[in-house]
């Protein structure tokens, strides 16, 4: 009887050592860091500016735009991170700023910094 139990601790414990070994490995080849974002190549022909070249933008421009991007969401971190207001609500605009930068929340947080900027000057 107590080999059964001894056998199905040491299958359980083989298993749980498996998915921690796996995950281990999955979290060191999906590390995403800030130098692969702002490196990051713009495709060089869209399908717009195969139909429509004179509305489309060239390569340059949209790498421009996509830099322009990156230096707002980052200027907009630091103004998060100086606010006065608690660790949730900081963590709650942070997720907004990363996944929905257009999120109600946030454009009205910052919309009151700015608003109390202009009222300063």
């Amino acid at each position: 009887m107590k080999t059964k139990m001894k056998k199905n601790h040491f299958w359980a414990f083989s298993v749980c050592l498996l998915f921690l070994g796996i995950g281990n490995a999955i979290a060191q080849t999906t590390e995403s860091t800030k130098e692969n974002r702002t490196t990051k190549e713009v495709q060089r022909h869209t399908i717009m500016e195969k139909f429509a070249p004179d509305i489309s933008l060239t390569a340059t421009e949209r790498q421009q735009k996509r830099l322009d991007r990156i230096a707002e969401i980052e200027l907009r971190k630091s103004v998060i991170d100086t606010l006065d207001i608690s660790e949730r609500r900081r963590q709650k605009l942070l997720i907004d700023l990363k996944y929905n930068p257009f999120s109600e929340r946030l454009n009205r947080t910052m919309a009151d910094i700015k608003f109390e900027d202009d009222m300063n000057e």
